[in-house]
């Protein structure tokens, strides 16, 4: 009847609070609430399965659920950071890249050496949040970790709780922040970082850098540790010298990201942190990263053995100016897609193959000015018909059996090398072509057949005196563009 509290089944089922992913459940409809005692009494340990009695409860009635939810909702909640700190345990587990340690399925950071704090990832900003273990959802302050990335404290975001308990070093300004951050970059640029980049919560933003900055540190640390017991190309086992080797080579290429990130000059880039152009001495692959260095305009990486990068390149989606030489690609990066400001793009003897779908990406990078797939095995020609910017175009030693397609089309091209590789005929679209055009196209080493050869010497010789086209086979001296001088009184030439 309506004035009758639903009957409680006394039973020893348990609830645990918490998902396998250390996020709160709230009792869904299905499944009856456990009966909640008030507690208001201090907080149980954390690291100890909860003392929270339970009950069945049959025929539930959707005002009892929220009154239970509501009842876990209104457990006093901390008041002060203090309230969030449990003491330490041994057994918590080893700390993760991080900084996090995970025990039954919740996570922990450590503020100091005999206190921890448990987090919740913040689904708005991405970082950690402190709650405790009875909350459905996280009432406490975001937190970062220092700049060794030992301890954790608040961010402070001008919320009393984080305000309280903060040390005082806590509540800098972003400008001092970012300073630590960037310790090299001029005030001016900060203020323009800070203008810019710090939209809405400054003091959010500015916290997100310094997680990111955090996690390349963690993730480079990782990473340099992590060399081939054996040579990826020989497959015989590294000694102990050439793995100290190998370590050091990554931790100085670590250096240089962590440097480049940092916006600071080194000596390999002294001039500006838009350029990163390194001489790799590395086996295996490079980092996968999720730092943003979408600040660097050029990138040129250069390896003197087999590397994997492809994952690498996600992290620069700014790239202007690509060049990688000497790497282990296989196929097309599709890394490349996202460079939407891409204009150059050097893959010079990367062990390249393109498919069909490699072949169509890339024709739809049309703002391309040079396009360099030098000593790979292509197997498929690449499609210039929407490079309408293409000035220059380096194909040599890719074992092609066909000019590209829009090969001559394009106004814009002046350059085109396709020497040593497998072509026995030019297409009558070569010449159609304007004598009067300013291009040089190289098929030398090519088994170009008789009749493509006749052609070409034809071509040749009925071009004008203006003639400005360049066609070089084998067989034969070809005739250099020419120039005609005058020197009339109009020429600017001096007559002797």
């Amino acid at each position: 009847m309506a004035d009758k509290s639903p009957r409680i089944k006394p039973g020893s089922s348990k609830i645990n609070d918490s998902a396998a992913d250390g996020s709160h459940r709230v009792p869904s409809g299905d499944s009856p609430p456990s009966a909640l005692p008030h507690r208001p009494d201090p907080l149980p340990s954390l690291f100890l399965p909860d003392p929270v009695t339970t009950a069945q409860i049959t025929n539930p009635r959707p005002s009892v659920e929220l009154f239970a939810i509501n009842e876990v909702a209104g457990v006093a909640s901390p008041t002060s950071f203090a309230d969030y700190r449990v003491p330490a345990r041994k057994n918590l587990g080893e700390v993760d890249a991080q900084g996090v340690r995970e025990f039954k399925h919740r996570q922990y950071v450590a503020v100091s050496d005999d206190h921890f704090v448990q987090v919740v990832r913040d689904a708005e900003s991405g970082l950690f949040r402190a709650t405790v273990a009875r909350e459905l959802k996280a009432s406490g302050p975001l937190m970062e970790p220092d700049a060794e990335g030992r301890y954790w404290h608040p961010i402070a975001s001008g919320s009393p709780l984080d305000r309280g308990d903060a040390p005082s070093g806590l509540a800098r300004s972003v400008d001092e922040r970012l300073a630590t951050l960037f310790p090299t970059m001029a005030q001016d640029a900060r203020t323009s970082m800070h203008r810019e980049r710090l939209t809405g919560d400054p003091l959010l933003a500015v916290a997100r850098l310094e997680a990111q900055h955090f996690t390349l540190v963690k993730d480079l640390g990782a990473w340099t540790g992590q060399v081939p017991s054996r040579h990826p190309v020989t497959g015989l086992p590294l000694t102990n010298t050439e793995i100290a080797a190998q370590t050091a080579s990554r931790e100085r290429f670590a250096q240089e990201l962590q440097d480049n990130w940092s916006r600071k000059a080194t000596s390999a880039n002294p001039y500006t942190p838009s350029t990163l152009d390194y001489d790799l001495d590395v086996l295996g692959s490079l980092p996968r990263l999720s730092a943003d260095f979408s600040h660097v305009r050029e990138l040129s990486l250069t390896s003197t053995a087999p590397l994997e990068a492809s994952a690498f390149l996600a992290s620069f989606p700014g790239v202007r100016y690509l060049t990688l030489s000497g790497f282990a690609l296989k196929s097309f990066p599709a890394e490349v897609y996202q460079m939407r400001e891409l204009v150059t793009l050097t893959l010079d003897n990367c062990d390249i193959r393109l498919s069909e779908a490699s072949v169509e990406g890339l024709a739809h990078i049309e703002q391309l000015t040079l396009l360099d797939l030098s000593n790979n095995p292509l197997g498929l020609s690449p499609d210039l018909r929407f490079m309408r910017r293409l000035d220059s175009l380096y194909l040599s030693d890719t074992g092609l059996n066909e000019v590209p397609v829009g090969l001559f089309e394009s106004e814009s091209l002046a350059f085109a090398d396709l020497r040593n590789n497998e072509i026995a005929h030019l297409p009558d679209e070569l010449f159609e072509v304007p004598d009067v055009r300013q291009v040089n196209f190289n098929f030398r080493n090519n088994p170009l057949d008789e009749a493509t050869l006749q052609r070409v010497s034809v071509y040749m010789e009925a071009a004008g005196l203006d003639r400005k086209v360049l066609i070089q086979v084998d067989g034969e001296v070809q005739m250099q563009p020419q120039i005609a001088a005058f020197e009339g009184e109009d020429s600017g030439v001096e007559s002797s």
